[in-house]
């Protein structure tokens, strides 16, 4: 029943890594806060939107004004602007700051739940054996398959986390190469500089 459970706990906890890696916790905090910020009616957000709306009418009715003319109503208005204008920086920034410790927040409970789960796994489990091979198959290496403490002829977590690493690696490298958008320029200008 253990090994089993280890033989796809194992597996399960290295494809969530892998997937996690290629994705990026970068990416993966720049999506929960889009939808942090919608679901939470985020009042910085929803403030600088419409200090953005508000700046960009002004901008377009200033252009339609002219500073010669109606110098008073430009003023006015370019005053107004000038104002709106730091508001919305001074928004922008704190906004940023609250983005930033979100995203940082986030890295660290992704880091500490892959990696924790990784080594909670092969320290608990550390003189288990996930499986066990018949011993002619691998004959002078079959004890290093059951690192660092499983039952010699078996293999421990560890040898099968690294493999199952490997596994999740290589298959996210081809997804990547194959489902990657060619670059038919880049690809002609490479050939071409290799002649």
């Amino acid at each position: 029943m253990v090994a089993s459970f280890l033989l796809i706990a194992v597996f399960v906890v290295e494809l969530v890594s892998t997937v996690v890696d290629a994705i990026g916790y970068s990416a993966i905090a720049a999506m929960l806060w889009g939808a942090y910020s919608r679901v939470s009616n985020n009042r910085k957000a929803q403030k600088r939107a419409q200090l953005r709306g508000s700046i960009t009418q002004m901008r377009n009715a200033l252009r339609t004004i002219s500073s010669v003319d109606e110098f008073a109503r430009w003023a006015k208005l370019r005053r107004r602007l000038d104002g709106e204008s730091a508001e919305f920086e001074r928004v922008s920034g704190e906004l940023a700051i609250e983005r930033t410790a979100f995203s940082l927040y986030v890295n660290l409970v992704l880091r500490v739940v892959v990696y924790g789960t990784r080594a909670a796994l092969g320290l608990y489990y550390y003189r288990t054996a996930v499986f066990y091979v018949p011993g002619n198959w691998f004959y002078p290496v079959v004890w290093t398959l059951s690192l660092p403490s499983a039952p010699m002829g078996s293999v421990s977590v560890a040898v099968w986390a690294f493999a199952c690493n490997r596994v999740c690696r290589r298959a996210a490298g081809i997804y990547d190469r194959v489902m990657r958008p060619v670059d038919v320029a880049g690809e002609q200008q490479r050939t071409a500089a290799a002649m």
